[in-house]
């Protein structure tokens, strides 16, 4: 049991770790950095928890609370990055599950003998159910939310894999870390079925719960970089002042820029992509020179100088010439990569060549 509780309590280190990391790096829309933060705050309560005290029986109603947390905030976080037409389903979905968490566990405390006594061996992931006889309302509902958010998931997995055509660095990425976060759910799903062995063998729950968490905490660390970039520009001295309202949306900017690589395209120029954003061209340069500090130009080039450097990594571009890198990015010829490669970079293409 020592082994275990020193496991979590490194879970508990880690996820102070994340949530400092998150609070530090992470400031694009708050409902997606809330809901990772949500996460880290479940995993890492519930370590310390099961570190510091020996019957967590009193905190039984906690762990019960944030099965329903995690799910409701993993259903966000693919809402906001791919589906926010489905805001409103999963917001459904949310508040349905932690209402009836609440409800259940309520009604359960009050008309079932015995309740806490019978749950005392709860984690976020394991679910023991030692003979508890609840109503039949409670035996068909929770099946029916918990089905919800599987073939939501299951949806949304097959239109991110399937029905998105995207190929590019950039939107690779952002897939695979995806699918890894569907892995960890299809886990979490499968494991919050009440099985006997867990009370046959409950240390093995604890070590799967183990795993787990820091699979969890995992993926929010090392979270694709291009995440972490801002939406929100507060200067020094400002820092009470409210953010800018702008007219373009940010998801929909990131999506036509960096997921579908509009930098690339040799004839990027602002008004092209003010007018696929419905939005005016000053209203653009405005949200540009706030968010990113820089116009327009100079960050087509920076994405271009940082997309050319991540295909001469690629082993698909190994026999390109520079000339045909150049124009892969979206520069018209090598001539003009040179210039915006020594600002943005440093030194010149041929030397990153030459070293790999």
């Amino acid at each position: 049991m020592f082994l275990i509780k020193q496991l979590y309590f490194s879970v508990f280190v880690f996820a102070l770790i994340t949530l400092i990391d998150l609070l530090w790096k992470f400031k694009r829309p708050l409902v997606l950095k809330l809901a990772l933060l949500i996460l880290v705050a479940c995993v890492g309560t519930a370590s310390f928890i099961h570190a510091q005290v020996g019957d967590t029986a009193n905190f039984v109603f906690l762990f019960i609370l944030f099965k329903a947390m995690i799910a409701s905030a993993f259903l966000q976080i693919f809402s906001i990055l791919y589906f926010p037409k489905f805001k409103l389903w999963v917001n459904i979905n949310s508040v349905l599950l932690i209402s009836f968490t609440i409800f259940s566990y309520w009604y359960s405390i009050k008309y079932v003998p015995n309740y806490l006594t019978k749950l005392k061996h709860q984690t976020i992931v394991i679910v023991i159910n030692e003979g508890l006889d609840l109503p039949l309302f409670f035996k068909i509902v929770k099946p029916i939310l918990i089905s919800s958010f599987f073939f939501t998931f299951i949806y949304f997995l097959f239109n991110i894999t399937i029905k998105f055509n995207l190929s590019n660095i950039y939107f690779d990425r952002i897939k695979k870390w995806t699918i890894s976060i569907f892995f960890l759910i299809i886990n979490l799903l499968v494991l919050y079925l009440p099985f006997p062995f867990y009370k046959t063998y409950p240390q093995l729950g604890h070590y799967i719960t183990f795993y787990l968490y820091l699979y969890m905490l995992l993926l929010i660390f090392y979270r694709p970089a291009f995440l972490n970039k801002s939406a929100l520009k507060i200067a020094l001295g400002e820092s009470f002042n409210r953010e800018p309202k702008f007219e373009v949306s940010e998801l929909d900017f990131i999506n036509a820029f960096y997921t579908e690589l509009y930098f690339t395209n040799k004839e990027a120029n602002m008004e092209g992509l003010a007018q696929q954003l419905k939005v005016s061209s000053s209203e653009l340069y405005r949200f540009i020179y706030n968010k990113y500090d820089m116009t327009f130009n100079d960050l087509v080039n920076k994405n271009r100088i940082t997309y050319f450097i991540d295909i001469v990594n690629n082993p698909k571009y190994k026999n390109y010439t520079i000339d045909a890198l150049a124009k892969e990015v979206g520069f018209s010829s090598r001539q003009h990569l040179y210039k915006p490669f020594k600002k943005f970079h440093g030194g010149n293409p041929s030397d990153i060549i030459d070293t790999i």
